[in-house]
């Protein structure tokens, strides 16, 4: 859950923020960034909630208590898997804005002639890409290190959750108002050629999200052996406490042994020189 959440955040803001610093036109509005958020990524975050653990979980060495319920490697991930989305999402526009606008740069697409209705249309082409490879990126955040296809159909909720986002993403391109006025998509209107270049996302998506688990693998592999290492010396080192008090009471055990016979040895000698009592 927080993986995706994560992930899918953390790519909307890197690609906001290329558009505005490359001076490409900003590629979603206000209310397709707010529908995204709460329609079509909300039901796939819920799904991911009720994931069933994975199989081989209690195999794991259990980790410290001082350690935060977020690793660095799962933020690694996130921010690898975030960065993989951008790209592939940023690429999709960029290919979108060529094929119906012929430039990229926002000062270059004011000067065409229906630049608001070619920008729309390239807007619509990364929306349903963006939504698309989301969908498939909710499937790929259900493991850290396993392929996608493992267990595929074990989460019901998962499956419906798509369902749900595939009607609300279908729903916001077609209706008439709903697409044109309030989101201003033109899912009409970018023709097959639009749809072809949006299965990019996903498919991008996917390879490349698949190919990051293997530094994932790695990296959590070398915390278990950092784990099994710090366990060993949390041992030994209570195996050492737990020693020290046993050296200490045989230490006094012989200190009072010593003492004894000086004792001993002393009262035999105030005896020998203590004069006899004088009677009168």
């Amino acid at each position: 859950f927080v993986a995706f959440i994560m992930s899918v955040h953390i790519a909307e803001v890197m690609q906001i923020f290329v558009c505005i610093v490359a001076g490409i036109p900003v590629m979603r509005t206000p209310l397709q960034i707010l529908f995204l958020i709460l329609v079509t990524d909300l039901p796939p975050s819920i799904a991911l909630g009720m994931e069933p653990g994975e199989p081989g979980i209690l195999k794991l060495r259990p980790r410290p208590k001082t350690e935060p319920i977020v690793l660095g490697w799962m933020w690694f991930s996130m921010i690898l898997n975030g960065a993989v989305l951008s790209l592939v999402i940023i690429g999709v526009y960029i290919a979108a804005l060529v094929y119906y606008c012929g430039e990229i740069l926002q000062a270059e697409i004011a000067t065409i002639e229906d630049s608001t209705l070619q920008l729309s249309k390239a807007r619509t082409v990364t929306f349903i890409s963006l939504v698309w490879s989301e969908n498939v990126r909710s499937y790929i955040a259900r493991s850290f290190d396993k392929p996608f296809y493992v267990n595929l159909c074990g989460n019901r909720m998962m499956q419906y959750a798509i369902v749900l986002a595939q009607i609300a993403l279908y729903s916001a391109v077609f209706i008439p108002f709903l697409s044109d006025k309030i989101l201003v998509l033109r899912g009409k209107d970018i023709g097959g050629e639009g749809w072809a270049l949006a299965v990019i996302g996903p498919c991008g998506t996917l390879i490349l999200c698949e190919l990051s688990k293997v530094i994932t693998h790695y990296q959590m592999k070398s915390y278990q052996r950092w784990l099994a290492k710090k366990e060993a010396e949390n041992a030994a080192k209570l195996e050492a406490e737990m020693a020290s008090p046993k050296k200490v009471v045989e230490a006094e055990s012989s200190s009072k042994e010593a003492k004894e016979p000086l004792a001993s040895s002393v009262d035999k000698i105030e005896k020998v020189e203590r004069p006899p009592a004088v009677r009168l």
